[in-house]
């Protein structure tokens, strides 16, 4: 499901990530990083592994796995700033990228029309209309200030120049990445799947949790669910993956994170180091 993500600084951080893995004296097998990274609490496939090293077709490497690469190769400390750089102009151009494509198309611009020979009748008709509505207005003027019922609630989001602060209870509903959360949000639980990503993303300072899903297609949903039943969750619009609002969680095993797709759902069961 879903096409690897084809960006600019997806393709630099993969050839980063491809140096660090030949840079090597003994190069190891894909298999063998494997096993370091499961040894390290993350569970992934060589498949994915190898998407993530090849920068003419290359997926976006998760946050945790660039850390773990970054310690199995032993690279220099001044390498890690560099890579999460690349992993945040990855990410960024890639919800760039599908905001483009959720944009309907502009309306073409209207050919030359004809003169309208028609008689004026519609004309004083619509002003007579008018006319009568402002005399109704007049009488009413209260009723321009009644609230449509059907109309957009206002948005539960502050705005990405200046992050919420919340904790616990207070974090319900609420966008990550327009809160403070997102900081040291780290991910706790993954699934197994060789193709879709679920993570369970935790931020210890704001006691809150969502779901993140990842190789989906539009219409898969992002769910997050408590022990009491609560669930916050999403639908994805474009692109390839999307994430849930926040739930507050003590700790992450108080919740789980799932993709709900249109023939089953995966959950992310399997915890990370940051997890344990």
């Amino acid at each position: 499901m879903g096409q690897p993500d084809q960006v600019n600084a997806g393709a630099e951080l993969s050839t980063l990530l491809r140096q660090w893995w030949q840079g090597e004296e003994v190069v190891l097998k894909q298999d063998s990083v494997v096993g370091k990274l499961k040894a390290h609490g993350i569970e992934i496939t060589q498949a994915t592994l190898s998407r993530y090293l090849d920068p003419g077709k290359p997926s976006i490497a998760r946050e945790e796995v660039i850390r773990a690469l970054h310690t199995i190769f032993r690279r220099p400390p001044e390498d890690l700033p560099l890579a999460l750089g690349l992993w945040e102009r990855a990410t960024t151009e890639r919800t760039a990228r599908n905001r483009t494509r959720a944009t309907p198309p502009a309306d073409p611009a209207p050919g030359p029309q004809r003169p309208s020979r028609r008689r004026p009748y519609g004309l004083a008709a619509a002003v007579l209309v008018l006319l009568g509505a402002g005399a109704l207005w007049l009488a009413a003027p209260w009723e321009s200030a009644r609230p449509s019922d059907d109309a957009a609630p206002a948005a539960a989001t502050p705005s990405p120049g200046a992050l919420a602060v919340c904790e616990g209870e207070a974090c319900t509903g609420l966008e990550p990445n327009y809160t403070v959360c997102r900081n040291d949000a780290v991910t706790t639980f993954v699934d197994a799947d060789e193709v879709v990503g679920v993570e369970l993303r935790y931020s210890r300072a704001c006691k809150a949790a969502w779901a993140r899903i990842g190789q989906t297609r539009p219409g898969d949903i992002a769910r997050i669910t408590d022990r009491d039943g609560r669930t916050q969750k999403r639908a994805q619009i474009s692109g390839h993956g999307t994430h849930s609002a926040m739930l507050p969680a003590a700790h992450p095993r108080d919740v789980r994170a799932c993709a709900v797709l249109a023939a089953r759902t995966i959950c992310a069961n399997i915890p990370t180091s940051a997890g344990r």
